[in-house]
């Protein structure tokens, strides 16, 4: 596919404004991808103190009734070929002037000619009003389509009067001007950001072309501008002070320092210095600036750096702003190149506050460069310009919506409040430094549009993609070799930054890791065999005289356990006979009501009693309650010796003479009741014993409980030896248990 660009501006050779650059970058990413582009551009009087020219023209012919010739060239720094149209109105030095709507008139002409005649392209791809009446002539040329981009709707070119004046003009052309005319006929329209593709249909923005532009809409795509980031490489350009990358930023402060002195200004590395690379036009924002910069300047140690040409009331405002503030304000009335990089990489901002932009390409500059920019989100800015949030990290700069001084003075007020955050600031200028504003997926968006106007499908092969991937990639390594990724660049820069001490000591407890590892490896498996078979044996040892001592303690608590059992059931039976006794000497004495009541009362206790016996005769008593049966016996002892006592005046007075068993008779109501009393006690004691015997009981279940669930995670031996070892200690014994002590395993 042979594409030609037509075009008033080719960077780096002539140079106005943000169409210089795409038609000197975009050529030479198709040239790579492998498409035969060429350039057709006005010979300047200035050319030749830039690149060899040879003198003798390739082709000569006429238009407009003015003869002109075309030398070839090619491209700096590629193999782009470049052809010079070369006429006498060019001559002087410089691109614009006040004859420049029958200069352009006559160059589309001419171009018209070269393309008809001379070398005939597939694609003319033309740039703004200079070449807006290319479409219209080639629009009964079958075998040539036309691509108008638009850089700037508000510069439209000569009007139809005008044209046909002094060139031929198609019967069938519409259009009231020459801008006009290439949206009319091109067949596809291009503009150089998504924003200012959708912003130029309304009245706002569509400098009365808005109606013209929203219907031919289906045939309008905003395609983003790039740089060439091969060209402008902070990590390699020549022309500034010193060199940098986002990870070497420290350096940066050397270009801060030559632009100052430089410029004049004051020198001093902490002040917050501000740049402007513009044309001093309305649309650029410079109003904006005059009104509060006053304001920002009397309570900030600010420095600002202007350089641009324009319209003379802008100029001189600011000639009179750098005279009220000497060495903190300079204004540079001129275009240089070299100045330019040297202020997009020595300034801290950049300044944009535009009232319009396509696209913009000087703050993608500022952001290859390390500088921050202050922009109004309108056009392409909003589309290159995302806002910076401290708090989650993220955007490329600060940003604001209305065209308003107060609304760009809080803007700049924020961005030299975050200045004084140096962390934070060098995180956002990596961040900008690392976008991809390279030509590549502009490029890919191009040749889809070129293919679908050729007839072919409107998509990229296989192999164009993974070039253009592998082309990106390229860009985004800034030690500029493809092999080498961005990861490992950061790797070695990152040991020149602040956090080398955390590096070390993450380094440091790395090898103290490998030492350790090293250390384990160097033990013999024949050693660590042993010491593992002596453990067991150890282990084996201990686990049988625990089993040993676990039997005997059972057999000793069995036998105890018989012989107890016994003991009980005897004392028992005898405490049984002695009830029986008193209740019978209950029933044969003469009881009062109040008496009978009370022996009711005591015959249920001691049913009571000898039900809780038999169940405790039941059941297998533990080690624990052979010690409160032993205290159960001592207290029935006691109860024998009180009924004892309460048994002997009744034998007594058997054998006393029939004198006293009238006294006799009287007392023993007295002495029943004694022994009734003591009865009594004997059993609310017995009782009270009982039920501190159960809830004892109860107690040891949950502790045991406790055990089982703790000793889960043991293997099943070492937990059945623990759980007997618990059971048998003193600490479970029946005594007044301390729910607070912990338990010891």
């Amino acid at each position: 596919m042979r594409i030609l660009f037509v075009g008033a501006e080719v960077a780096p050779l002539a140079k106005a404004g943000g169409m210089g650059d795409v038609i000197g970058a975009l050529p030479k990413v198709l040239h790579q991808l492998g498409y035969d582009v060429r350039i057709l551009m006005p010979y300047y009087g200035f050319l030749d103190d830039k690149i060899e020219i040879p003198s003798e023209p390739i082709w000569t012919s006429n238009a407009m009734s003015q003869e002109f010739s075309v030398h070839q060239t090619t491209l700096p720094e590629s193999d782009v070929p470049l052809y010079l149209l070369r006429h006498h109105s060019f001559a002087p030095r410089r691109i614009y002037g006040d004859d420049e709507y029958w200069r352009f008139t006559f160059f589309s002409n001419a171009a018209a000619e070269f393309a008809w005649n001379c070398w005939k392209p597939n694609i003319i791809h033309c740039h703004d009003w200079h070449t807006g009446m290319i479409p219209v002539w080639m629009h009964e040329t079958p075998d040539i389509t036309t691509v108008f981009t638009i850089h700037n709707l508000a510069y439209q070119g000569p009007g139809r009067g005008f044209i046909e004046h002094h060139t031929w003009c198609p019967w069938y052309m519409d259009g009231d001007n020459a801008m006009a005319a290439g949206i009319k006929f091109a067949g596809r329209i291009t503009t150089v950001s998504p924003t200012y593709a959708q912003q130029i249909q309304t009245p706002a923005y569509g400098e009365r072309l808005d109606g013209l532009l929203s219907y031919v809409n289906q045939n309008l795509v905003g395609i983003l501008n790039g740089i060439d980031m091969d060209v402008y490489n902070p990590a390699e350009d020549q022309l500034i002070y010193q060199s940098f990358t986002p990870y070497t930023l420290e350096k940066r402060v050397a270009n801060k320092i030559g632009l100052q002195e430089e410029t004049g200004l004051e020198i001093n590395k902490d002040a917050f210095v501000m740049g402007m690379v513009t044309r001093l036009v309305e649309q650029k924002g410079i109003d904006l600036i005059l009104q509060i910069l006053d304001r920002f300047m009397a309570h900030t140690n600010s420095q600002l750096v202007v350089l641009g040409s324009g319209d003379h009331y802008y100029e001189n405002q600011l000639w009179q702003l750098s005279a009220r503030y000497p060495g903190r304000v300079s204004v540079q009335i001129l275009y240089n190149d070299v100045l330019s990089r040297r202020i997009f990489a020595g300034s801290d901002v950049f300044l944009m506050p535009s009232r319009f932009e396509p696209c913009g390409i000087s703050q993608l500059f500022a952001m290859r460069y390390g500088c921050i920019p202050i922009v109004r989100r309108t056009g392409g800015l909003g589309d290159t310009v995302t806002f910076y949030d401290p708090i989650h990290q993220e955007g490329t700069g600060y940003c604001f919506d209305h065209y308003e001084p107060l609304d760009l003075l809080v803007c700049m007020i924020r961005a030299w409040e975050g200045f004084r955050f140096k962390a934070d600031w060098m995180k956002l200028q990596q961040r900008c430094m690392n976008q991809d504003f390279s030509w590549y997926k502009s490029a890919a968006e191009y040749i889809k549009i070129y293919k679908e106007l050729s007839g072919e499908p409107g998509e990229l092969t296989p192999e164009e993609q993974d070039k253009i991937n592998r082309l990106i990639k390229k860009n985004l390594s800034w030690n500029g070799n493809e092999e080498n990724s961005l990861d490992e660049k950061v790797i070695e820069d990152k040991t020149k930054n602040d956090n080398d001490v955390s590096d070390q000591e993450s380094t440091e407890t790395q090898t103290d890791i490998l030492q350790e590892s090293k250390n384990v490896e160097e033990i013999k498996p024949e050693s660590l065999s042993s010491a593992l078979t002596s453990s067991e044996t150890k282990n084996t040892e201990k686990e049988a005289e625990k089993n040993s001592k676990i039997e005997q303690i059972e057999s000793e608590k069995d036998s105890f356990a018989l012989t107890s059992e016994v003991e009980d059931t005897e004392k028992e039976a005898e405490k049984n006979s002695k009830i029986e006794q008193i209740e019978s000497e209950k029933d044969s004495s003469a009881l009062t009501s109040s008496e009978t009541k009370n022996t009711e009362k005591e015959a249920e206790k001691n049913s009571k009693i000898e039900q809780i016996e038999s169940e405790k005769d039941s059941s297998a008593l533990t080690s624990s309650e052979t010690k409160n049966v032993e205290e159960e016996g001592k207290k029935n002892s006691k109860i024998e010796q009180i009924n004892s006592q309460n048994l002997s005046p009744k034998t007594n007075s058997s054998e006393m003479n029939s004198s006293e068993s009238g006294k006799e008779m009287s007392s023993m109501p007295t002495e029943n009741i004694k022994a009734k009393i003591s009865l009594s006690q004997a059993n609310s004691s017995r009782n009270s014993k009982t039920k501190g015997i159960t809830s004892e009981q109860e107690i040891i279940k949950t502790k045991e409980i406790s055990i089982q669930k703790s000793m889960s995670s043991l293997s099943q031996s070492t937990r059945d030896l623990s759980k007997k070892e618990l059971i048998n200690s003193d600490q479970y014994r029946l005594e007044p248990i301390n729910n607070k002590q912990d338990i010891g395993y």
